[in-house]
């Protein structure tokens, strides 16, 4: 929960005061600056102002109605500390129908609520205060666990010992929780950020490995009422960080992002607001990181998805085919007519390098390659290396229309049934443009996804 969102601010709105509000939130501020105290309520990664009320010495109450959603508000306000003065101080409390008192002191560090009268805020507040003083715990001794192999055996026991005890306490501090309040909604929030256990013996390399893999085991992003809680914003980060590696070039890391995004929506519900949410957030983050190839990838694979049936079959089966056609794999055999009628095999071609190429008018990254590629063919081509360009156009005068345009000097097919053609079924293609990099044994040296990567490819073969 100490990861920084991808964007980050308020959004504003007044609204009209709300009509038929029983329940009543309520409290003091001290040290609030006579003026504008407002209510706020969180949805997805922002909060909005719902009201705002005027006050004189840091009193306010405001109304929700009874159909106001359970979840985390903020009362905001300006603080005043002698000749200080602090704009956008915030309180942060639960609400989860019924009536709210709060009563906020000022600190040095900023405001402290108390809350009296409310066993939901008040176990809110426990959590968050025993994961402060777990996750500083644990920090304490992961630097303890590493170097291994420095001939203090006990010591690296004694740690290895004490971060497994952490993890464990953890769970069993979640599971009492859980059991004696089951219905809180602070409950549901501190649930969502269960997590394994990791064994204090892995390497770090190791503890990573194993995160990718069951990060979502224990707490999957599959309710859509903590979308009024800012919890998936976090889990999503902490789960793409797994994937950032500073050693990466940007077209590399893209590619281990668009791996988490993969392993991410897996494990996100066929359910169409919690997946509308997800994808929304993924994209506007990876716009920020200008990362274009994994935002193509999201619209082309996820933005529509909430149409779709047996959806978690659909992705697994989509990881099981880049599995089958990944790099040091066979690529299949084929034989295809291109546009000038003659008959091309596969196995035939004579060159030393072959890229195989599934492309459509369509597809705005394709209009956009294409020439690019088809410029480095005719100039910088030293490899003997034969390009076999196959179109999915559903329209033959569209695909007519741009090979006009391009004049490709390369062996150029279209395939009349699309996707659905015998070729790009045998290539597991659900995307476009899908590139492959084969030797003159048809095995795949690479499966490029921009024309830079199809360049860094091409350096690792030249002498």
């Amino acid at each position: 929960m100490r990861q920084l969102l991808f964007f980050s601010g308020l959004l504003l709105a007044s609204l009209a005061p709300l009509q038929a509000q029983p329940w009543l939130i309520q409290g003091t501020i001290e040290n609030c600056e006579a003026g504008k105290v407002e209510l706020a309520s969180f949805y997805g990664d922002c909060f909005r102002v719902l009201d705002s009320v005027d006050t004189r010495m840091g009193s306010f109450h405001f109304l929700l109605s009874e159909e106001a959603p359970a979840g985390i508000y903020r009362i905001i306000y300006t603080e005043r500390a002698g000749e200080v003065r602090s704009q956008n101080r915030f309180v942060e409390f639960i609400f989860n129908r019924e009536n709210v008192e709060i009563l906020a002191a000022s600190t040095e560090l900023g405001p402290v609520p108390d809350f009296d009268a409310s066993l939901e805020n008040q176990v809110y507040a426990g959590f968050l205060d025993f994961e402060l003083a777990y996750e500083a715990q644990l920090m304490d001794v992961y630097g303890d666990l590493y170097p291994f192999g420095t001939g203090q055996e006990e010591d690296e026991k004694a740690a290895v010992r004490a971060y497994d005890s952490l993890q464990i306490d953890r769970n069993r501090y979640m599971d009492s929780i859980t059991e004696l309040y089951p219905d809180l909604y602070a409950v549901r929030i501190m649930n969502a950020f269960r997590a394994p256990v990791i064994p204090g013996e892995m390497s770090h390399i190791q503890r990573i490995d194993t995160l990718k893999q069951c990060f979502f085991d224990q707490a999957a992003i599959d309710d859509p009422q903590l979308l009024t809680a800012p919890v998936y914003p976090f889990k999503l980060i902490d789960y793409l960080s797994l994937y950032k590696d500073l050693r990466l070039e940007k077209e590399e890391q893209e590619e281990q992002f668009i791996k988490a995004v993969d392993q991410i929506m897996l494990h996100v519900p066929e359910q169409e607001e919690l997946r509308s949410f997800v994808v929304d957030f993924l994209l506007e983050g990876f716009e920020m990181l200008d990362m274009d190839v994994v935002q193509a990838y999201l619209l082309d694979h996820y933005l529509d998805e909430a149409c779709e049936t047996d959806l978690v079959e659909l992705i697994q089966a989509r990881m099981e085919a880049d599995k089958q056609m990944a790099a040091g794999t066979s690529a299949p055999d084929f034989e295809i007519r291109d546009i000038e009628g003659q008959s091309q095999d596969l196995s035939d071609l004579s060159a030393s390098y072959v890229l195989v190429l599934f492309w459509a008018s369509s597809c705005q990254h394709c209009r956009e390659m294409l020439p690019e590629l088809h410029h480095w063919y005719l100039t910088e081509n030293s490899l003997r290396l034969e390009v076999v360009a196959i179109s999915l156009d559903s329209s033959a005068a569209d695909f007519r229309r741009f090979v006009d345009e391009l004049d490709p000097q390369w062996i150029t097919v279209h395939e009349p049934r699309g996707w659905n053609g015998e070729v790009p079924s045998a290539y597991h293609i659900y995307a476009t443009p899908g590139l492959f990099l084969l030797d003159s044994e048809q095995t795949i040296l690479a499966r490029p996804r921009t024309f830079r990567q199809f360049q860094r490819a091409i350096r690792k073969l030249s002498p």
